[in-house]
């Protein structure tokens, strides 16, 4: 005798035969197949800081300078034995609105502003190693450098005779230049320029002679 099939349970071998179509077990709709981390994707915008996109948190790094590690002697002053190079620099995660960047170079353990180069373009991921030593370093188009702690022009790196903390800066900044600067415009006044900022991020580490 045939039994007819109640609709709980045909609609239970419906949705088993529909799952058992798909060549990944999903069902086809996106809102639904979607990982959600543990959360939603409007949960997870609110989380974000407000200062950076959803990549993460603004920052500089070095493939040969590791943060609270040593300064290589390629990056350290003649006198030290040192090249005396600017180190390749990596930038990540700006703050929205960015429109040029600054780096400044600082002796941590004095205080001393070694070099600076700003009105980097916002378009750059980040500075190349041994940039030239000039105002308008061709290989980083558009950006300026000051006068270094040494009176010339471009990066200057450790150059201590016991062992110091060196700090190497970012400024995320609003304007596509930085305001009234010119060729003559200092390392310091560069700071003073970029403190009003969109955000900051910092690479630091050590040089021991």
């Amino acid at each position: 005798m045939f039994t007819p099939m109640r609709p709980a349970l045909l609609a239970t071998t419906l949705v088993l035969s529909a799952s058992a179509c798909g060549d990944d077990g999903g069902t086809g709709n996106p809102s639904v197949d979607a990982p959600t981390g543990g959360g939603s994707a409007d949960a997870a915008i609110d989380s974000a800081p407000p200062d950076t996109p959803m990549g993460g948190t603004f920052a500089i790094t070095s493939p040969t300078i590791t943060e609270g590690g040593a300064i290589p002697l390629t990056h350290v002053c003649a006198n030290r034995g040192g090249m005396n190079q600017s180190p390749q620099l990596v930038f990540a995660n700006p703050p929205a609105g960015t429109m040029s960047y600054a780096v400044v170079l600082t002796d941590l353990s004095n205080g001393l502003v070694h070099s600076a180069i700003y009105d980097i373009p916002s378009s750059a991921t980040g500075l190349p190693a041994d940039v030239d030593k000039v105002y308008a370093p061709p290989d980083v188009p558009g950006a300026h450098q000051t006068l270094a702690y040494n009176n010339m022009r471009g990066y200057a790196g450790p150059c201590p005779s016991t062992a110091h903390m060196y700090q190497f800066k970012i400024y995320a900044l609003s304007t596509a230049t930085l305001p009234n600067a010119m060729m003559n415009t200092t390392k310091d006044q560069v700071v003073t320029a970029a403190a009003t900022n969109l955000g900051t991020a910092t690479l630091t580490a050590t040089f021991t002679p």
